[in-house]
């Protein structure tokens, strides 16, 4: 199983990929200090660890996804000297879509960034549909005193989940871990 640079050195060389090339923006044969690992380490770390620890707070919840949405950008643009936005949408495009095939919950986890971000989700003209259309479809179960009278219990196990397009309903907490450790791990 090979890990992620960004989550853990690798002591032996990786597979070559778009994410650990050497061409381009992700030269990770080199020291861990850059960006991509300081934003990472700073920042998507302990936000979506403090989602995990309560997992009830959507605000938690929808900032997890935000950071671990633009982890990918990082990813791309590391190393990358220019300001040409065509290249740097290029680059973040193909590392969105190489994270999506090693971790399917990564597009929920950006459609979640999006709809917190935009409130509404166009459909793309081309590529995958989205998981949500609205940030609408982030929600939370009620709580004891959010339920109707005689539904809710002390103690209950308050989450938060996405109402997909086509009716699936998703809790938020496995996609999160999965994004963000198992998008990292190949088979």
């Amino acid at each position: 199983m090979t890990r992620c640079p960004f989550l853990l050195p690798q002591k032996q060389a990786a597979p070559q990929t778009p994410l650990n090339s050497g061409v381009g923006p992700h030269n990770w044969s080199s020291e861990m200090a850059s960006e991509a690992a300081d934003f990472f380490t700073w920042t998507v770390k302990p936000t979506v660890s403090e989602f995990l620890v309560n997992p009830r707070d959507i605000r938690r919840g929808r900032l997890a996804a935000i950071v671990l949405n633009h982890m990918a950008d990082y990813l791309a643009l590391e190393g990358y000297v220019g300001h040409e936005r065509s290249e740097m949408d290029r680059r973040v495009k193909a590392v969105r879509e190489e994270l999506t095939a090693r971790c399917p919950d990564f597009s929920l986890i950006r459609d979640i960034a999006d709809a917190t971000k935009h409130a509404k989700l166009s459909v793309p003209k081309k590529g995958p549909p989205r998981d949500l259309s609205s940030s609408q479809q982030i929600t939370r179960s009620p709580g004891i005193f959010q339920a109707p009278f005689g539904e809710g219990v002390f103690a209950e196990a308050v989450i938060v989940f996405a109402t997909l397009n086509d009716g699936t309903v998703k809790r938020k907490r496995p996609a999160l871990p999965s994004s963000s450790v198992r998008l990292c791990q190949r088979g």
